[in-house]
């Protein structure tokens, strides 16, 4: 998975395509895996790309639950070398903020499990901007997991949050069409996401070798490979 993450990336840096970082998920088992960051730096000279292009996903149970002195030290040798850290399927565990700052987390993915519905739920709407808030104290950047509508998309905007990702935004597709997909997107009309009618709240503000596009406020898009690395 990682080798495909990478090759993706050369691929679109040949192609003279902006796409700044993927992100890789890591297992519980790679994670204890001493040699894991001489892996990634080996891997990542072959490719000739730099560290802060690959954003590894942990899981938030992984982070929450660890007493492993060697997933702390590749967790933390990661971020050294300077790879992102992104904090997957944020609110569904038991990580603290003391893990947050302990393992050097960049990101945080908000869980989709808070995103269904966050345009016509107070509820869910008034979880996801508590998230937020917190993220933006402690430094935080923001994505939202399982998009999948418009009115979603637009309330997420409205409430802060720093990207997006899910159905909404594309499907996971091969490598292949990818290049065909940024172009189009490149060169389709800027327009903002509307919120549906039914929001009752004023606001206050992709398996195997398939990716799939992570839709930040901005332009530049980043790109997520999912399954484990190996």
């Amino acid at each position: 998975m990682l080798f495909n993450a990478l090759t993706a990336l050369s691929r679109w840096d040949r192609a003279g395509l902006d796409v700044p970082t993927v992100a890789v998920n890591f297992s519980a088992a790679e994670l204890r895996n001493p040699k894991l960051s001489e892996k990634l730096k080996w891997e990542l000279d072959r490719f000739g790309l730099e560290p802060r292009r690959l954003c590894v996903e942990i899981l938030e149970h992984v982070v929450a639950g660890t007493d492993n002195d060697v997933i702390v030290a590749n967790i933390a040798a990661l971020a050294q070398m300077g790879c992102g850290i992104d904090l997957d399927d944020f609110g569904t565990g038991h990580a603290s903020i003391t893990s947050v700052r302990r393992f050097a987390v960049r990101r945080i993915k908000i869980d989709r499990s808070f995103v269904t519905k966050v345009d016509e739920d107070r509820e869910q709407q008034r979880m996801v901007a508590a998230i937020l808030s917190m993220a933006e104290q402690l430094g935080l950047q923001t994505l939202a997991e399982g998009v999948e509508t418009p009115g979603e998309h637009a309330m997420l905007a409205q409430l802060g949050c720093g990207a997006v990702q899910g159905f909404g935004i594309a499907r996971p597709m091969p490598v292949d069409e990818t290049l065909d997909w940024i172009e189009r997107h490149r060169t389709r009309p800027a327009a903002a996401p509307r919120i549906s009618h039914r929001a009752r709240w004023a606001r206050a503000r992709g398996r195997g070798r398939r990716l799939c596009p992570i839709r930040p406020r901005k332009d530049a898009l980043s790109w997520g490979l999912t399954g484990e690395s190996a």
